[in-house]
């Protein structure tokens, strides 16, 4: 008795498992919003050390956060086109 209990839990759970890929285009809209924000403000620290960098600074560390921002949002793009 005990090991038919035991194996239709096993049923109930395997049958029910959520769809993690539903669950990630449920969430799109909220990770490409943030990916659309931290490239823009990446991209305002970015101008920021530019315009203040009187030939110091390179402005490498912000250029890599807005790479990184970048890259980010590119994720979100192509994890839309799979929602689709």
């Amino acid at each position: 008795m005990l090991s038919s209990v035991s194996a239709a839990l096993l049923l109930l759970a395997v049958f029910t498992a959520p769809n993690t890929d539903l669950a990630d285009c449920g969430n799109l809209a909220d990770r490409y919003n943030a990916a659309v924000a931290k490239v823009v403000e990446a991209l305002r620290h970015y101008e920021k050390c530019i315009a203040t960098s009187n030939e110091r600074s390179d402005c490498e560390a912000e250029m890599q956060a807005l790479d990184n921002a970048h890259d980010d949002f590119t994720d979100a793009v192509d994890d839309a086109k799979d929602c689709r």
